[in-house]
């Protein structure tokens, strides 16, 4: 049967039904000697059903068309897509951030006690936005040129670089630019995280120094950091000389990013987004 496929696919030159009856006579007459009947039956119905198939080809009747190319447009797979919104998103005063927030590795907002189906779908709202915003295309050099963005990018790196010279980090000049890209990468994620914040739910209500936000926000903080914290570890490491041993380096990066998005909270909502 496999063979009948690749005549008919790949014939260059007029076979005629004549030549095709042949050869199933052929091969019937030593199926019926060595196998039997039934398996003579196949063969004449194949080679039967191949003349027929021959002859219309021939004729014009039908033609065999060649696999094209696949499109290779892209399809968004589950990851790439929003998540619903959880039933309830609460409300939460987010402060200035503090580098000891992120010495434990503990499930966020452990302290609020949510029920596990809650959590569930926060966090799963978390994934699917950590995704888009870490595969936002051009991130910084959107920031660079954002006026109301950028200089939260900047202030938040300085207070991280600021940060590390007060707990002791020793900087190593010539790895300093990739040590700032790094910053810069985490500081511009927590930038657009406040932006989308904003987007949602417009400007942002302040109480005192601590900003409304909402439950998932610390979330998303959460898992883009250990997201990134991979990537951006070697840069980070390349522009450090020396560091204690009470001070965990990767800190800065958490740190970075929330002190971002805790910054552009107090601006204007933006007109667009970058990464929707």
């Amino acid at each position: 049967m496999a063979s009948t496929s690749v005549v008919l696919g790949g014939m260059s030159r007029p076979y005629r039904r004549p030549v095709v009856l042949g050869v199933t006579l052929v091969l019937s007459v030593v199926a019926l000697a060595r196998f039997g009947i039934p398996l003579t039956i196949l063969v004449m119905a194949i080679g039967v059903t191949a003349a027929v198939l021959v002859g219309r080809h021939q004729a014009g009747l039908f033609t065999v068309r060649k696999k094209g190319a696949r499109a290779t447009g892209w399809r968004p797979t589950v990851q790439h897509q929003e998540l619903p919104t959880p039933t309830d998103d609460p409300v939460i005063a987010f402060a200035e951030p503090v580098v000891e927030l992120f010495t434990s590795r503990t499930p966020p907002l452990a302290h609020l006690q949510l029920k596990a189906g809650l959590r569930s779908q926060l966090d799963g709202l978390a994934l699917g936005r950590t995704k888009r915003i870490i595969e936002a295309p051009d991130l910084l050099p959107h920031a660079a040129a954002d006026a109301e963005s950028w200089p939260h990018v900047e202030a938040a790196v300085r207070k991280s670089l600021d940060l590390a010279r007060a707990r002791g980090v020793e900087l190593l000049p010539e790895g300093q630019n990739g040590l700032n890209q790094a910053l810069a990468l985490s500081a511009t994620q927590g930038v657009l995280l406040a932006e989308w914040r904003q987007l949602e739910d417009g400007k942002t209500i302040w109480d005192g120094a601590s900003a409304r936000v909402r439950a998932s926000d610390a979330f998303t903080i959460q898992r883009i950091s250990e997201a990134m914290e991979r990537r951006l570890l070697p840069d980070l490491f390349a522009g450090i000389a020396r560091r204690p041993a009470d001070f965990e380096v990767r800190l800065l990066l958490p740190y970075a990013l929330a002190t971002a998005f805790y910054l552009r909270l107090s601006g204007n909502p933006p007109h667009a987004f970058a990464a929707a």
